[in-house]
């Protein structure tokens, strides 16, 4: 496989992610209409999708390290075909939730190896700038997702954006069937079966857990995707259901949004390429604190919770969300080269777990004040900031920290 194959196909498969939520979320009112769904189960269908992705990651990554990256790769876009197909036809609140569920762990599957296929295929630096090529293919994924959700929610029934995602996952499975040659050299077939198989994932499990570098990148992860995610689900639903935007509108909002982050995803290219990881590190924690002093200050006074402020903030928060995840995801495997299916998909648990809690203490905070809005994405943006600074000035085996300056050169 070429390296612009590989990397179109991983900007394909980590796509997933915004259309499985930006397409759907300008329907999500809709939805909550047609089958009498409250905030929290209207919050639940994206929560489900996101607990789905979380614990399956774990099944998914060890399977990919073990039977190699095709066989799982077909087995989650098949499942997530099927599920969005479900979605689609759901008659009640209930069968919606658990396609939603169904569809998190098909998305799993294809994140996973789109993560784990940087470590296989690049070595460290070269991994970090194809993934920062991918997410910009993924950034113009989502700001192409959030117009064509909002129109899609303005003249056509919500069932058949689902069902639009359903033909999407059956495509990527034909595809990977055809095209798609394996990255990951599997292991004797004897190492693959009995209970040494699970002494070997917990072994790999103590390994990545007890590494600083692993947890720093994982924590920033997780904080820099929870603010993105719970502000985009949460501002549907005060934006649209308490302020009388139009979804076209907020389709629009959301491209705005996915426009900060693809121009973040290429200022990091550049960044790396020009002064490296300590600086683009930098300039992600300035923006996430630019973003949090907004959230802070739109908190504090309550008149200035009006949507042209809320949509200005969180795009500066997205343009420091573009360094964050380039940095974090790409750091999260690198020093995992055997077991980078297992570490992506360790991380992309503990990140989807973050994001599940946070998310349904918001659900339950916005019940009672739209306020719960602003202040979980403060929060979230303060811890993503001043992890980015930790990983900036040497907590993660940088020996000198005192050598850091935000240019990226060392002091002399």
């Amino acid at each position: 496989m070429s390296p612009r194959f590989v990397v179109a196909f991983m900007a394909l498969l980590l796509s997933f992610q915004p259309l499985s939520t930006d397409l759907y979320l300008p329907s999500l009112q809709l939805i909550s209409r047609s089958l009498d769904l409250g905030v929290v189960q209207a919050q639940g269908t994206l929560l489900g999708l996101l607990l789905g992705f979380a614990v399956s990651q774990l099944f998914w990554g060890h399977h990919s390290d073990r039977l190699g990256r095709k066989r799982v790769l077909m087995a989650g876009a098949a499942i997530y075909a099927a599920s969005a197909l479900m979605a689609a036809l759901a008659p009640t609140a209930g069968v919606i939730l658990l396609a939603r569920v169904a569809m998190g762990c098909g998305l799993a599957a294809m994140v996973v190896c789109a993560r784990a296929l940087v470590r296989d295929l690049f070595d460290v630096q070269q991994g970090q700038q194809a993934f920062a090529r991918a997410l910009t293919g993924m950034a113009v994924t989502a700001t192409l997702s959030g117009v064509v959700g909002g129109l899609l929610a303005r003249s056509v029934p919500w069932r058949l954006t689902l069902g639009l995602l359903a033909a999407i996952g059956l495509f990527v499975c034909v595809l990977t069937w055809r095209c798609f040659q394996e990255s990951h050299t599997r292991p004797p077939v004897a190492a693959q079966t009995g209970a040494g198989g699970w002494a070997e994932l917990r072994g790999a499990w103590g390994r990545i857990l007890v590494q600083r570098e692993f947890l720093l990148n994982t924590g920033l992860a997780a904080f820099t995707y929870t603010e993105a995610i719970l502000f985009i689900g949460g501002s549907s639903l005060v934006m649209v259901g308490r302020h009388g935007v139009a979804v076209e509108t907020f389709g629009y909002f959301m491209t705005g949004y996915s426009s900060c982050f693809l121009l973040g995803t290429m200022a990091c290219r550049f960044v790396l390429r020009r002064a490296g990881r300590q600086a683009a590190l930098g300039w992600g924690a300035a923006l996430s604190g630019l973003g949090m002093l907004g959230f802070a200050a739109i908190s504090v006074h309550p008149a200035w919770q009006q949507a042209h402020w809320l949509v200005a903030a969180q795009m500066a928060y997205m343009l420091g969300h573009g360094f964050n995840q380039v940095c974090s995801q790409a750091g999260a495997v690198a020093p995992f080269p055997k077991e980078a299916g297992t570490a992506a998909a360790l991380s992309g648990t503990l990140m989807i777990l973050c994001c599940v809690l946070l998310g349904q203490l918001q659900a339950l905070a916005l019940s009672r004040t739209e306020a719960a809005l602003t202040v979980f994405a403060a929060l979230n943006a303060c811890v993503a900031m001043s992890l980015s600074l930790a990983l900036r000035c040497g907590c993660a085996g940088v020996r000198r920290p005192w050598r850091c300056t935000w240019r990226g050169r060392p002091r002399r």
